[in-house]
């Protein structure tokens, strides 16, 4: 039976993700950040072949437990995939954006991931043709205002999927990155609600109102994340799987138009854009 671990699985693109793949017949290992109401939820929509445990990527002893806890179950077989999925999207102006709300975003989209990784590849090695996702985002590609700690997780992910993927080549192990466009997942008011802790500041109040009210609608009006779970699907299960997949049409066409841009006309549209 293939294998699956799926992080950040209690909402969203990680949610839809573990379900489309449990009634696919994987076991799926659903690491979730919230035990309780995550839980019951897909405890209630899977299969009992779904294992749902507690996991925060920033904190290497979970992880390590999650893994251990893995491991066990699969045994001998080993996993056959791993999806770094768990995300945060934490807004703000990088002149007055606190350190600390920094490092928490490369926490949980850069070193979580890698930590997961690293502590994973003993389980993929053992079954062939293993894979390992890694779920990125088009602000991996371009980078609006007001989102730069976000953007530069997300670039970060990109060079390390590039260089994993290099690496374990010779293993046999396939690397890709999937970058969905803008998905109606809870992200979107999260980082809403990451505008509310900042400090106060004159300079920038009436454009964060602004661009308050455009994390608020792009959550509404975008897509659901069951394309972005299809998409998954195909990085874990096809036998050549592609290096990237783009998630929607913003996904696909704003990249491109981005490279014909200089740099001024495209920081001109993208303030319209997020205003």
């Amino acid at each position: 039976m293939s294998s699956v671990i799926i992080t950040g699985a209690g909402s969203g693109i990680g949610a839809s993700t573990a379900l489309h793949l449990d009634r696919l017949g994987w076991q799926v290992f659903a690491g979730v950040h919230d035990p309780g109401e995550d839980t019951d939820i897909l405890d209630r929509q899977s299969s009992g072949r779904m294992t749902v445990l507690p996991l925060d990527v920033t904190v290497e002893s979970s992880v390590e437990s999650f893994i251990a806890t893995v491991g066990k179950e699969v045994g001998p077989a080993g996993l056959t995939a791993v999806v770094n999925n768990a995300g945060e999207g934490i807004a703000g102006p990088l002149e007055t954006l606190p350190l600390d709300a920094l490092r928490h975003q490369f926490e949980v989209d850069v070193i979580g991931p890698v930590r997961v990784t690293q502590l994973a590849l003993p389980l993929l090695r053992r079954a062939p043709g293993g894979r390992v996702v890694f779920v990125g985002s088009t602000g991996g590609l371009v980078a609006v205002q007001f989102a730069g700690a976000y953007h530069a997780s997300k670039y970060a992910i990109e060079a390390i999927g590039d260089a994993w993927r290099q690496e374990l080549a010779p293993d046999g192990i396939h690397v890709a990155i999937v970058e969905p466009g803008p998905t109606s997942t809870p992200l979107w008011s999260k980082a809403a609600h990451t505008l509310d802790r900042l400090p106060p500041n004159e300079r920038y109040q009436e454009r964060l109102d602004k661009f308050r009210e455009t994390l608020q609608r792009q959550g509404k009006d975008s897509g659901g994340p069951h394309a972005i779970a299809e998409l998954i699907e195909h990085a874990v299960t096809a036998e050549r799987p592609k290096t990237r997949y783009s998630g929607g049409l913003a996904a696909n066409v704003v990249p491109r138009v981005r490279r014909l841009l200089p740099d001024r006309l495209y920081d001109k549209l993208a303030r319209r854009a997020s205003a």
